[in-house]
């Protein structure tokens, strides 16, 4: 199965730094994959990276929880001509009786066509195939049809990823966990990028690595005073700044992240 990946802020970045991201989102997906078991092939172009895998329910679960995908689809692919996409299309529209569509399409490359015109005739032979009835406003089913260069890439679903930048491509950090809140507080840091290390209680150690997955990650126990314990790890291991869950302001030598500050009010 062919699985088409998109990333968002990356995207934003320049032409080497997005390369550099790129490769730290494709070296992060290799990780999950292997942590699951999951032989898999990745291959990428300008703006999207494909992965062929053997087992795609398998591969939505890493693929869901890989920071830097924002979304994933898994696809159709054929040659970027109108004939081929109309063909494949009206073979891919399983449409029941009664149900709309609309054609959404997207291009990317030189073409002698436009997205408009892919739309317009390709939602003509899926009209004729199965004389469902075209919306565009409110559709039953939607077939999305990605044109990029030679290739064209057709599909109908886009499961949500977890967002956020590639693991690894910010700076390491300290974690403090002591419950679910502090966990929390550290995964939005993760999102951000940040590579964390943790300084736990004995209760959440066990919790944080089960969480941390195929992630690097040191997890050391607290002994003694948390934030005293916190900053001296982060100057061994280098680390930037803390972050932690609570709302308990504490005057430390290097910064202190505050991720839930107003975040509980809006989960309320």
């Amino acid at each position: 199965m062919l699985v088409l990946i998109r990333y968002s802020e990356i995207g934003l970045k320049s032409r080497y730094v997005r390369k550099k991201f790129e490769e730290m989102l494709i070296s992060d997906m290799r990780k999950a994959f292997r942590y699951y078991g999951i032989k898999h092939r990745v291959r990428k172009t300008w703006g999207r990276i494909f992965v062929e895998v053997d087992n795609f329910e398998k591969a939505t679960e890493p693929l869901k929880n890989v920071f830097g995908i924002v979304s994933f689809s898994p696809v159709i692919e054929t040659e970027a001509d109108i004939e081929s996409i109309e063909k494949v299309a009206t073979e891919y529209a399983s449409i029941r009786n009664g149900e709309t569509f609309a054609i959404r399409a997207r291009r990317t490359g030189s073409h002698n066509f436009t997205s408009q015109d892919v739309a317009v005739k390709v939602g003509k032979a899926v009209e004729n195939a199965t004389h469902a009835r075209v919306d565009l406003t409110n559709p039953d089913r939607e077939i999305f049809i990605e044109v990029r260069d030679n290739k064209a890439f057709i599909f109908s679903e886009k499961i949500k990823g977890a967002g956020g930048m590639p693991y690894g491509s910010q700076g390491k950090i300290v974690g403090i966990v002591e419950n679910e809140d502090d966990m929390l507080a550290s995964w939005l840091m993760m999102r951000r990028g940040c590579i964390v290390d943790f300084a736990c209680n004995a209760e959440m150690a066990e919790e944080v690595e089960k969480r941390m997955m195929w992630r690097d990650t040191d997890i050391n126990i607290i002994e003694g005073e948390k934030y005293e314990f916190a900053e001296n790890l982060a100057t061994k291991i280098g680390a930037k700044a803390i972050v932690v869950g609570n709302e308990e302001f504490k005057k430390m030598h290097l910064p202190v992240f505050y991720p839930l500050l107003g975040f509980k009010e809006a989960r309320k």
